[in-house]
C-alpha cells in the first residue's frame, strides 16, 4: 500500500478501520455482562471467569507487534481479510463450547485472529491523513474502541436476557461478513512482502509467553489453583522468556518486535505509563459493573444492561469535538480532563455503595465514567502518537494497542485480587457486606492508579503538532 497517496473512497476505508476496531473491542467487553451468567451455567470462581476475557487479550497483546511489523510489510489487506474470517469461525466455535477449557481455547484463537486485524490498522491510519490530522484518525479507531467498550455490555445484556450467553458470540458472524466483503472488494491489493523485514519468530513467542505467565501468575493469586510445580513452571517461563524477548531485540534491532528507540523514549514512556493506569481502571472497573448491578443492587442481565447505556450514551456525545481539540491544542489538558472525570466515578461509587443508594442515582457516576471514556480513549493514543520517536510512528500505534490489551487483561486479573482480599471471599458468596467492601476496595484501589496516572501526564510537556 502507498505510504503516500490517500486511497480512494476514504469513507469505505474508515468504515472498515471503524469496524475491525469496533468488533475487536467488542468481544472484551460484551463477554463482560455475560460473565456472572456463563460462570454459575459452568460452576467456576470469579478468578476462574476472567479467563475467558485474558485468553482473549493473551493473543491479541503477545501477537499484534510482530504481526503489526508484518502487515506494514505489504500485508495489510490479507490481515484483514484473513484476520476476520479466522475471528468468524472462531467466534461461532466458542458459540458451541460445553466447557471451560473448550471456551479458554476458541477465545485465544479468536484473540488471535483478533491480532491479525488490528496490526493492519496503523498501516491505514499513520498513512492516510497527514500529521495534523492524525488526531481525527485516531478518533474514529478510539471512538470505535470506547463505543464497543461501552456498549458491548448493553448487547450482551440483552443477547444473554433474551437468547442465552452463546448468543453474545454469534453476533460477530454477520459484522465478520460485511468486514470482508467491504474489505475485498476496497482494499487496494498488497505487494510483495520483504522477508528481512519480518519480525523475529523468536521474539513473538516470547512475549506471548512471557505476557501468558505474569497473567496466569497473578490469576493464581486471586484464586490459588497451582500447585507448588506449577506456580515454579510459570516462574521459570518468565524469566526465560523476558530473557529471550530483551536477547532478540538487542541481537537484531531490524527485526526486533518492539524498537528499543521507542522504548527509551522517556516522554514516549511517560504518556504510555499514564494510559496503561487509566486503563487498567477501566477495565477493571467493566469487569465487576455487571457483578455489582446484578447481584447487589439485584438487576437482571437486561436491567443492569440499560443501566450502563448511560455510560455509552455520555461518550458518544463527548467524544465527537475531543480530536479536533487535541489537534488544535495538544493533548495534555484533555487527558487531565479524563483522569479527573474517571475519580469522580470512582468517589461517587464508593459513596453510593456505602450509602445504598436508589439505583436510579447511579446514572450520575455512569455519566462521568462515560465522559472520562470520550477525552482519555482519543487524547491518550494521540498523544502517545504524538510524544513517538520519530520514524517509529507505526510501532508507536502498534504499541499502543498492546498497551491497551495488556491493561484490559491486567484490570480483569487486578481487580478480581484486589476484591478478593478486600471482601475475604468470592463473587459468588452470598453476602452483601462483602461485596461491598469488596467492590469498594477497587475504586480505592483504582484512586491509586489515577493518582500515578495524573504524575505522569503533569510531567510530559504539551505538544501541539503544527499543520504541514
Amino acid at each position: 500500500m502507498s505510504e503516500s497517496k490517500l486511497p480512494k473512497g476514504t469513507l469505505l476505508t474508515l468504515i472498515i478501520v471503524f469496524l475491525v476496531a469496533l468488533i475487536d473491542g467488542l468481544d472484551i467487553s460484551i463477554v463482560s455482562v455475560a460473565l456472572p451468567t456463563m460462570t454459575k451455567d459452568m460452576g467456576i470462581t470469579l478468578s476462574q471467569s476472567s479467563w475467558f476475557i485474558l485468553s482473549y487479550v493473551l493473543g491479541l497483546a503477545a501477537l499484534l507487534l510482530p504481526f503489526g511489523k508484518m502487515a506494514k510489510n505489504e500485508r495489510v489487506k490479507k490481515f484483514i481479510i484473513w484476520g476476520t474470517i479466522i475471528f468468524g469461525v472462531s467466534s461461532l466455535m466458542c458459540a458451541l463450547s460445553t466447557n471451560f477449557w473448550m471456551l479458554v481455547a476458541f477465545r485465544l484463537i479468536q484473540g488471535v485472529a483478533a491480532a491479525m486485524m488490528s496490526s493492519a490498522l496503523p498501516s491505514i491510519i499513520v498513512h492516510m491523513l497527514p500529521v495534523d490530522r492524525k488526531g481525527l484518525g485516531m478518533s474514529v479507531m478510539g471512538a470505535s474502541s470506547g463505543i464497543a467498550l461501552i456498549a458491548g455490555p448493553v448487547l450482551g445484556g440483552f443477547l444473554t436476557s433474551a437468547f442465552s450467553w452463546h448468543a453474545v458470540f454469534i453476533i460477530n458472524v454477520p459484522i465478520c461478513l460485511v468486514i470482508v466483503a467491504l474489505a475485498a472488494k476496497h482494499l487496494p491489493s498488497d505487494g510483495t512482502p520483504d522477508r528481512n523485514k519480518d519480525p523475529t519468530r523468536l521474539g513473538g513467542l516470547s512475549a506471548m509467553i512471557f505476557i501468558g505467565s505474569v497473567l496466569t501468575i497473578l490469576e493464581d493469586l486471586g484464586d490459588p489453583d497451582l500447585n507448588t510445580i506449577g506456580k515454579i513452571v510459570c516462574g521459570i517461563l518468565m524469566v526465560i522468556s523476558l530473557i529471550t524477548l530483551i536477547i532478540s531485540t538487542r541481537r537484531d534491532v531490524n527485526k526486533a518486535i518492539i524498537a528499543p528507540k521507542m522504548l527509551f523514549n522517556s516522554e514516549y514512556f511517560l504518556v504510555g505509563m499514564s494510559f496503561l493506569l487509566c486503563t487498567i481502571v477501566v477495565a477493571g472497573a467493566n469487569y465487576l459493573l455487571p457483578y455489582l448491578l446484578q447481584e447487589y443492587w439485584g438487576m437482571s442481565p437486561m436491567r443492569s444492561s440499560l443501566y450502563l447505556t448511560a455510560i455509552s450514551v455520555a461518550m458518544v456525545i463527548t467524544v465527537l469535538p475531543v480530536g479536533g481539540l487535541c489537534d488544535r491544542y495538544g493533548c495534555k489538558g484533555p487527558v487531565m480532563i479524563a483522569v479527573i472525570m474517571r475519580s469522580l466515578f470512582c468517589i461517587l461509587m464508593i459513596v453510593m455503595v456505602a450509602e445504598d443508594v436508589e439505583p436510579i442515582m447511579l446514572l450520575i457516576p455512569m455519566v462521568a465514567f462515560g465522559i472520562s471514556h470520550a477525552f482519555s480513549g482519543t487524547a491518550q493514543p494521540t498523544r502517545m502518537i504524538h510524544h513517538a520517536t520519530p520514524g517509529y510512528e507505526d510501532e508507536a500505534t502498534n504499541f499502543m494497542l498492546v498497551v491497551n490489551y495488556v491493561a484490559s487483561a491486567l484490570g480483569c486479573v487486578l481487580f478480581a485480587l484486589v476484591y478478593s482480599i478486600t471482601s475475604g471471599t468470592d463473587i459468588h458468596t452470598e453476602y452483601l457486606p462483602a461485596l461491598a467492601n469488596g467492590f469498594t476496595g477497587t475504586m480505592w484501589f483504582s484512586l491509586i492508579l489515577l493518582f500515578g496516572a495524573m504524575i505522569c501526564t503533569l510531567v510530559v510537556k504539551n505538544k501541539i503538532v503544527k499543520k504541514e
